[in-house]
């Protein structure tokens, strides 16, 4: 199964446990209101980590858990557990320039 399927299995696995509709999820999140429902109809099929971020923030589930991470052999790995765990503790306002730094270390070694 592709991981967009596995993300899209777990979120609205999520959901139904949580009795929670799309749209209230999407606006929990800070996301447009069709966010989830577009992920729920595969019509976005791969969503932007800081969108898995704020879902799973919003859901008030971990990241690995919606991503399958949890089941994964590569969850075994400290560093792996070590970085969800702290990406997972930052704020908002915190995440968007380490995820910049990020995206800038990335492209210099492209």
């Amino acid at each position: 199964m592709e991981v967009s399927e596995i993300f899209r299995a777990n979120l609205l696995r999520v959901l139904q446990e949580r009795k929670v509709s799309a749209a209230s999820v999407s606006r929990k999140a800070g996301l447009n209101i069709r966010a989830v429902k577009d992920i729920e109809e595969r019509r976005a099929k791969s969503p932007r980590i800081l969108t898995v971020f704020k879902l799973a923030e919003a859901l008030e589930v971990p990241p690995a858990e919606l991503l399958g991470l949890e089941k994964c052999q590569c969850s075994a790995s400290t560093d792996l557990s070590e970085a969800i765990g702290f990406f997972s503790s930052l704020s908002q306002e915190q995440r968007e320039p380490l995820l910049a730094a990020i995206r800038q270390l990335i492209a210099v070694t492209k």
